[in-house]
């Protein structure tokens, strides 16, 4: 089966429904560990971290963004958050480096296409009215030119969402265990957005009400030593799965206590917290 893009006309392979688009760069870098996907397709439906942003983004969206709009989202991992916004009235396209996680993604029918792609390449010219990336840039080398491609991706006055890991002192086995390569400070992610053709619309820390719960779990739970080491290794796997996968109590009351955010984060921006949210609108 092929796929040809009523854009620029080129015509590119489509595997089991995913339209492969992927370039020479595919394999230049590890982002996300083996059986990733799995374990957080397993995971999401139940943790209350992922409920809860859901939550927050669906909140945002909607006050930036009319529905109906055709929205990508990249990084898209299984699909949790575009199942989401599909289901509020949002089209949406699903994009990821990994076939693995695209056919979660399909599975859960979070969109109307799927594109296994590197964001390092630029392939879409001003075709969204809206690109998201929850939780992706910090998974990548050289962000910049992600930001880049991201704008050149959307239509004139198109609005870029995206989430991100906040704070380097809440570093830990999730970090090492994600792959991610930094935690973002709120100044960093700023600049590096304006300085890419975007004006900061909002942007603020979320996570908030329980940053001194993380912070002290983090601390108790950090790891250090020879990450080749298979008990190093098990020990970070261990870890990371505890906060994946909480026990129950835990989930609800953390559940409980970070919806109190959902209403807040519109009409405040939260001073400190473990992620960060930034809204922003492409400029000529």
């Amino acid at each position: 089966m092929q796929y040809l893009c009523q854009n620029c006309g080129k015509t590119y392979s489509s595997k089991d429904g995913i339209i492969q688009l992927t370039g020479n760069t595919l394999h230049e870098e590890q982002y996300f560990p083996d059986n990733g996907f799995e374990i957080l397709y397993q995971s999401e439906e139940k943790n209350f971290w992922f409920k809860v942003r859901n939550k927050i983004i669906g909140n945002v969206i909607t006050r930036y963004l009319s529905l109906q709009s055709c929205i990508l989202e990249v990084g898209c991992g299984t699909g949790y958050v575009s199942r989401y916004l599909k289901k509020m009235g949002y089209h949406v396209e699903c994009a990821d480096l990994f076939f693995a996680a695209l056919r979660f993604c399909k599975e859960r029918d979070a969109g109307d296409y799927y594109y296994q792609c590197n964001l390092s390449d630029q392939i879409f010219i001003e075709e969204f009215d809206a690109i998201c990336a929850f939780d992706v840039l910090e998974h990548i080398n050289d962000d910049v030119a992600i930001l880049k491609n991201m704008h050149a991706a959307l239509k004139p006055d198109g609005i870029l969402f995206i989430t991100v890991p906040a704070d380097r002192h809440l570093w830990s086995a999730m970090d090492i265990y994600a792959e991610h390569k930094r935690r973002y400070s709120l100044q960093e992610l700023r600049e590096k957005i304006e300085d890419n053709g975007f004006k900061v619309k909002k942007i603020s820390y979320f996570m908030t009400l329980l940053y001194p719960f993380i912070l002290l779990a983090r601390k108790i739970s950090l790891r250090t030593g020879n990450m080749n080491d298979e008990n190093v290794k098990k020990q970070i796997q261990k870890d990371a799965m505890s906060e994946l996968q909480p026990n129950g109590i835990i989930n609800s009351m953390f559940f409980l206590i970070f919806s109190l955010e959902v209403p807040l984060i519109n009409t405040i921006a939260l001073p400190f917290g473990s992620s960060l949210l930034c809204i922003a609108v492409k400029e000529p």
